[in-house]
């Protein structure tokens, strides 16, 4: 109980002004005692010099991959941006291969069309050729019965009994005509007739080239669409693994930031970490003065001294509950309220109506290291008590308002502050944490917090 009350008692008289003693309290200790929380503060500070250092260095690491994080999350941009490009220049690509399949595909339907015409045309054809052919037997057939019947009545004899058969000059000459313009119209039909079958059927060849030629080119067109077709083919599945590439690189890039985010959330808790360090080494320096001052007093204090008084502000526990309501969070493994991730509860949440006071919990006469907004807890206040050689840190977080000031000693039960919703906070509450020794932030794989409900009654 001395060591508590002492200890105590030096934290309680640490300010920053003036310093005056109560000499009943003093008395308490001995030289011995003073002497040996001396040396306790001694380690304190440079416990709390290590720990800032190894900070510091978490924090220069921390630093450090935020700039390694930036620039991959540039270079997987940049990837983005060149994937982003190429799938434009793909889609185009695509885009002007279908024009060119489109474009194809009207050439053969153009192709097709005239081969169709020519077909036409060479049935057409055919059926002239055959009229022809037709007309030339008829005619042959008839010329070849009007040789027969002259070979039959006596060759050329007959024409000349048509002649000599004539009854005048003028008959003979008439019918000499008509002979002959029934000879010559006999071989101008044959004539015309072989020369007609003759362009039709040339025409026919020709209608036949030009059909296989235009066959051929249709031939080259569909071939040329089969490897518009693999080309596009090529293209469309150039574009669905580009779009394979994209999403990966968007998902890598939505993890780097979000880890660009933990990092700088991380960065931010070391600082508070520094300042909040710094904040209790400055406290733990004051408190060795105040206990230096206090064994150079005790030393020139009379004999007639009661060394083995007790003082009459001992505590009746450690810790008190900071504030009346009820228990709404435990310590440990939640869901947060706010972002619905898991998240490591480093305290106990207290609820109760906005303006419920909020008292000191540790025991004796503590000292505020830090008052002031914190982008998470809000308005919160911290406090540092030595009890039984023991150093606590105590945390109120989400104040709706202050009541101390950073170096105001406290003792156990007086009021520091006012239940709110500042800070992260989905309803008027306080958010109480215990860490031995120092604070060291809520990192699980860091933190020195221990659960407020072993130590509160």
């Amino acid at each position: 109980m001395k060591k508590k009350l002492g200890i105590s008692l030096l934290i309680a008289l640490m300010a920053f002004g003036t310093v005056s003693f109560d000499w009943n309290l003093v008395s308490a200790q001995t030289e011995e005692d003073i002497e040996q929380e001396i040396k306790e503060l001694e380690n304190e500070q440079l416990q709390l010099g290590e720990q800032k250092k190894e900070v510091q260095n978490n924090k220069s690491e921390t630093e450090e991959k935020i700039e390694e994080n930036l620039n991959e999350q540039a270079s997987v941009q940049s990837q983005i941006d060149s994937l982003d490009q190429q799938l434009s220049d793909t889609k185009a690509s695509i885009s002007a291969k279908q024009g060119e399949i489109d474009a194809t595909n009207k050439e053969i339907n153009e192709l097709t069309a005239q081969i169709d015409e020519l077909t036409n045309q060479i049935e057409q054809l055919k059926e002239e050729i055959e009229v022809l052919l037709e007309r030339i037997t008829d005619r042959e057939e008839l010329l070849t019965e009007r040789l027969r019947t002259i070979q039959r009545s006596g060759g050329a004899l007959r024409y000349l009994e048509v002649l000599l058969g004539s009854k005048s000059f003028s008959d003979f000459i008439s019918r000499t005509a008509a002979v002959n313009i029934m000879m010559d119209q006999d071989k101008a039909i044959l004539e015309s007739l072989a020369n007609d079958k003759k362009e039709v059927e040339n025409k026919k060849v020709t209608v036949e080239s030009n059909k296989k030629d235009i066959e051929s080119k249709r031939q080259d067109v569909e071939d040329n669409k089969v490897a518009l077709e693999g080309q596009k083919n090529e293209l469309v599945a150039l574009e669905n693994q580009l779009d394979e590439q994209m999403a990966e690189r968007q998902i890598l890039l939505a993890q780097l930031e979000e880890e660009h985010h933990h990092l700088e959330q991380y960065v931010i808790t070391l600082e508070d970490e520094q300042r909040f360090l710094a904040q209790q080494e400055e406290a733990a320096k004051k408190a060795q003065q105040i206990a230096e001052q206090q064994l150079a007093a005790l030393s020139q204090k009379t004999e007639g001294t009661n060394t083995n008084a007790s003082s009459p502000n001992a505590g009746t526990g450690n810790f008190i509950w900071p504030a009346s309501g009820s228990r709404t969070s435990n310590f440990g493994w939640r869901v947060h309220p706010i972002y619905f991730t898991k998240n490591y509860h480093g305290g106990v949440d207290i609820g109760a109506p906005q303006g419920t006071p909020i008292y000191s919990s540790g025991a004796g006469v503590g000292v505020v290291s830090t008052a002031e907004y914190h982008p998470s807890y809000g308005n919160h206040v911290m406090i540092v008590n030595i009890i039984d050689g023991q150093t606590y840190v105590t945390n109120y977080a989400h104040m709706s308002s202050i009541a101390v000031s950073p170096g105001q000693q406290v003792e156990q039960g007086q009021v520091i502050g006012y239940i709110g919703s500042t800070g992260d906070s989905t309803g008027p509450h306080l958010h109480f944490e215990i860490h031995l020794n120092r604070y060291l932030g809520v990192n699980p794989n860091t933190t020195n917090a221990v659960n407020p409900i072993n130590y509160l009654p």
